[in-house]
């Protein structure tokens, strides 16, 4: 990740790599495919995510040390999502980090002061929800939430719900008590990808308050955005170095792949993309730190760049591998699952790129 200043830089450096030699050691490469068949039966790496927490602080890190967090930034967090999206890691970092970024933003409302430091810690787990039918009635000074909410990533294991619900007076958000929700966990192409439907009944809720009604959405949707963004990125550069890295041992007519000209084109124009995504990928990094107004352009961007990346890639990984390649036993499919699987999770290519040349004023 980029940004001027050189000593955090090397910082995050440092912290990529301690997060790294942690993956490898409990949840190493070798072993992708088993953990992520469990993870598609519902079993998530937990002992990855707990040492996550308590020995990196992972959930703490883009909120203020004031708040319990460590104090660090967007750039910080982002530069682990990526780390993790070239392991195909199966924690429930993507719920609980938008959880927090919602709590965060509304640091005043007594949501924050019940759930944030549980979420820190990792004893509880957060998501939110873009989508549903909720709706918030007030019964004797509290508040209780009944619908559903469609698609919730990381939905099967979450205790908080952070979600926008109707209300007689207009749409608010809530942080939505789902321990008695029914789960409706949905098969999906990315395996070690939880997305539940979660429906309540009288759920207890609590008002995230006024300050945060305008605007949220766009500030979560545009984090989201940025995180997907790193992860595709992580996904791209790791299928374009095992690509690499194979093609410089299989044989085909007596030579190694790598040495043909066709080959060396392809991989060639997968590195240029890329380049081309880690540039706009850091350029979303530094609006989330220096310039906030700019991030929900500056990610959707990204997302466009590092999801073409991350689709090309993996698919040039598949077929770099041969037959082994296309087999369930090799991890290649898990890179390209996850590619394809990101590219339509929260906002479909169009989408990113119509709100891009809104942005610019090419679209009304």
């Amino acid at each position: 990740m980029i940004l001027q200043d050189v000593e955090a830089a090397e910082m995050r450096s440092e912290l990529t790599e301690c997060v790294a030699q942690l993956a490898d050691r409990v949840a190493p490469r070798s072993d992708a495919v088993a953990r992520a068949d469990a993870a598609a039966d519902g079993v998530f790496d937990r002992e990855l995510w707990e040492r996550l927490i308590r020995e990196v602080g992972i959930l703490g890190l883009a909120v203020p040390e004031e708040q319990g967090g460590a104090g660090a930034t967007h750039a910080e967090l982002g530069a682990v999502v990526e780390v993790l999206g070239r392991r195909t890691a199966a924690v429930p970092l993507f719920g609980a980090a938008l959880a927090i970024e919602a709590l965060v933003a509304a640091l005043e409302s007594p949501a924050a002061g019940v759930w944030l430091p549980a979420l820190i810690d990792g004893s509880a787990h957060g998501a939110v929800a873009f989508a549903g039918d909720l709706r918030a009635v007030e019964v004797d000074g509290a508040w209780r939430v009944t619908g559903s909410a469609p698609a919730v990533v990381d939905g099967s294991v979450t205790d908080v719900l952070i979600a926008e619900a109707s209300t007689p007076a207009g749409a608010r958000w809530f942080g939505v008590d789902v321990a008695d929700a029914t789960r409706d966990r949905h098969e999906t192409l990315d395996l070690v990808r939880d997305i539940t439907t979660l429906t309540v009944d009288g759920a207890p809720a609590t008002d995230l308050g006024d300050a945060v009604t305008e605007g949220l959405r766009n500030r979560i949707e545009a984090v989201a955005d940025l995180l997907l963004a790193c992860e595709q990125l992580g996904v791209a550069e790791q299928s374009l170095e095992d690509a690499v890295e194979y093609a410089k041992v299989r044989e085909q007519f007596g030579r190694v792949i790598g040495s043909f000209q066709a080959v060396k084109h392809v991989l060639a124009d997968v590195a240029v993309e890329a380049d081309l995504a880690r540039s706009l990928v850091e350029h979303a990094v530094w609006a989330a730190v220096q310039s906030p107004r700019d991030l929900p352009e500056t990610s959707a961007m990204a997302l466009l760049a590092a999801s073409r990346a991350a689709v090309l890639a993996s698919g040039e990984n598949v077929q770099a591998h041969g037959g082994i390649g296309f087999s369930w036993e090799h991890s290649a499919h898990l890179l390209f699952r996850k590619a394809r699987s990101n590219e339509m999770i929260l906002h479909p290519p169009a989408e990113l790129a119509d709100r891009v040349l809104r942005a610019e004023g090419v679209l009304a």
